[in-house]
């Protein structure tokens, strides 16, 4: 069941990309007609590259230096920038409404609930869930009333997101460093070794670092760059 969850949150998002993409392609001439099949062809590389990674086991000794960092992580965010700094937003941040990209971080409530359910099935620690100290389904549950704002255009709308943003920018790297710590510091947390399981770096939870969280980061460099556009 726990591997549907993390399936079925995945296709979620290729389709809300997927959605999105095409309502841009509608009202700006600045996208390829065959756009659509290149962004699929390159999550689905993206997938495969995560699904190598682990038939290979390269993921698998969770020591230093620490592989899922530089293998997972740095190359998202590697595309993420090259995405943002080759200007290839700026038809998706002139043309989506800035509440939408809030509305969909919301996907972040499902994400803690899956690694609760890593936990309940023992790949990891208490600490990592929202039951220990990760308490970034706060920005998930946030992000709601934050787009409805943005939705009436209400005068406080872009003060909150800002505000809003900011947290759940710091909440996400309070998720990265707990994780990083019980996998290299485990005696910060009071472990004598590793809690988290090498399972961890197998596919589907390895969409944690592989996908999610780059997608949330995504989405607030979106966000960000709509508003800062905006003057707000």
């Amino acid at each position: 069941m726990l591997t549907f969850n993390f399936c079925l949150l995945y296709a979620a998002l290729f389709a809300v990309i997927g959605f999105a993409y095409v309502n841009v392609q509608k009202v700006s001439d600045q996208l390829p007609s065959n756009g659509l099949f290149k962004l699929y062809g390159g999550l689905i590389l993206w997938t495969i590259y995560l699904l190598v990674l682990d038939q290979t086991g390269i993921l698998r000794p969770m020591v230093n230096p620490p592989r899922i960092p530089l293998l997972v992580i740095l190359p998202a965010f590697i595309l993420i920038v090259w995405f943002f700094v080759s200007g290839k937003h700026r038809p998706f941040t002139q043309n989506i409404p800035i509440w939408q990209p809030v509305l969909i971080q919301s996907f972040r409530i499902g994400v803690e609930f899956l690694i609760l359910g890593i936990y309940l099935k023992g790949i990891g620690p208490v600490q990592a869930t929202f039951e220990g100290y990760n308490f970034d389904i706060v920005s998930g549950l946030l992000a709601i009333p934050t787009a409805w704002l943005l939705y009436r255009k209400a005068s406080i709308a872009r003060l909150v997101t800002w505000i809003w943003s900011i947290l759940s920018v710091l909440l996400l790297a309070n998720i990265v460093f707990i994780f990083n710590t019980l996998v290299l510091r485990p005696e910060m947390w009071g472990f004598t070794e590793n809690p988290i399981s090498v399972e961890f770096t197998k596919m589907p939870y390895i969409l944690i670092a592989g996908f999610y969280m780059p997608f949330a980061v995504f989405l607030h460099v979106f966000t960000f760059t709509q508003l800062r556009k905006k003057g707000a």
